[in-house]
């Protein structure tokens, strides 16, 4: 029996998702404290100043921040829909975002993220996770 095209999403970004939770022997896992410190630049320079010059990391690392944030979000929002159809879908994984905009997103987790001095500690895909599901969540 052929699996349906919802059901194959729903499995790519399943696996998607604990790949970026799983932790990996041939690279490096990024903290919280390194996507919040990118997210900042990413941040400041969209807000407040454009001519702040950059160079090629700096522009890579500030990519780095709309795609984490752009694919998480679109993650854990199709979860959030999925979910609403009776799969068992873990809390945790879900979101709603519809209508937040990633500058929205990016903004709100600097503000929650600089009061925590445990950055380090956390996986940036873990801490992310839990903090948008817990602003945003499924309903």
């Amino acid at each position: 029996m052929f699996l349906s095209n919802k059901i194959l999403q729903l499995i790519f970004f399943a696996i998607f998702f604990i790949q970026i939770n799983t932790h990996s022997v041939y690279a490096k896992d990024t903290n919280a404290k390194e996507i919040y410190s990118i997210c900042k630049d990413y941040y400041h320079w969209v807000n407040k100043n454009y001519d702040i010059p950059v160079d090629s990391k700096t522009l890579f690392n500030m990519g780095k921040c709309q795609g984490i944030m752009e694919t998480l979000g679109r993650t854990m929002t199709t979860l959030c829909l999925e979910k609403k159809r009776n799969v068992n879908i873990n809390n945790k994984l879900t979101a709603n975002l519809n209508g937040i905009k990633t500058i929205d997103l990016i903004q709100s987790f600097l503000k929650y993220a600089s009061q925590d001095n445990k950055l380090r500690s956390y996986s940036a895909s873990s801490y992310l996770a839990d903090f948008i599901s817990q602003k945003w969540p499924c309903q």
